[in-house]
């Protein structure tokens, strides 16, 4: 049946023309809002790797300075930034757990050694498990030669230790303060000695 030619008659270019219309309209809608949707998820997902990044850099960074705060920060974080790898929180724990375990203050050097380096083992295989979820191919021997601690660091660190035990001890009442007159050498007065006498 043919169609009558007036204004309700559509023909096919008419119905192509109107299909074509209601593309452009979802296209002008909905397009920005799937490209926004798309830039978002990739900018969490750029600041998800950042901040995975950040704390595997900061915990390699102070690896012989376990005691400084950003070595403890990067560490507390990670359970929340890396919770989507098994095998990175794993080793956290393990880490976790091993520093949670008291020194052998009075053990033999061979405990003390045993102890230390498995503290090292266990830090070094976390490191590890990091760096394979971000990437890094990794030596776990290399891990543990190639850091870096100056020796004066070390010594500086132990000597605020041992003034702060030591004040602590003052403040507390644990050890007295001793107290000495002080009597300069006979050699040191205000003057100087007198000429020779002549004669």
């Amino acid at each position: 049946m043919a169609c009558p030619e007036g204004f309700w008659c559509l023909q096919f270019k008419d119905w192509l023309n109107i299909l074509i219309l209601i593309a452009t309209m979802v296209a002008i809608v909905v397009g920005p809002i799937v490209a926004v949707k798309i830039t978002l998820r990739n900018e969490d997902r750029k600041e998800i790797r950042r901040r995975k990044y950040q704390t595997f850099h900061s915990l390699m960074k102070t690896r012989r300075v376990t005691l400084s705060a950003e070595h403890v920060t990067a560490l507390n974080v990670i359970q929340i930034e890396f919770h989507d790898d098994d095998k990175v929180i794993a080793a956290y724990k393990r880490y976790i757990e091993n520093l949670s375990e008291s020194f052998p203050v009075n053990g033999t050097q061979l405990e003390k050694d045993r102890f230390l380096e498995k503290r090292d083992d266990v830090f070094i295989e976390l490191m590890f498990e990091m760096g394979r979820h971000l990437g890094f191919t990794l030596d776990k021997r290399e891990l543990a030669k190639y850091s870096y601690t100056p020796q004066g660091w070390v010594n500086v660190e132990g000597e605020q230790n041992a003034l702060r035990t030591l004040a602590l001890e003052l403040l507390l009442g644990k050890r007295p303060i001793p107290v000495a007159p002080f009597q300069p050498p006979p050699s040191v007065t205000k003057f100087p000695p007198p000429p020779p006498r002549q004669g």
